[in-house]
């Protein structure tokens, strides 16, 4: 799974399971930060599914820090 960390300027940094890497940020137009995303044509595009059920998940884990 890769996920979008951050745009600074130029470049982007996107993490996955062997680490982090930076690309341009032309690559990632349309990609808001901590979004899921996937390589197709040589740019990264939001999986949505994905992202809402990642952005469900960390929620339920917010939530369940104030439940105890």
């Amino acid at each position: 799974m890769l996920i979008l960390e951050k745009v600074q300027g130029d470049m982007a940094v996107i993490s996955g399971d062997s680490g982090e890497f930076t690309v341009s940020s032309d690559m990632v137009k349309d990609c808001r930060e901590g979004d899921v995303i996937i390589l197709s044509n040589d740019v990264y595009i939001t999986d949505d599914i994905a992202t809402q059920m990642r952005r469900k998940e960390i929620l339920s884990l917010q939530n369940s820090l104030w439940d105890e």
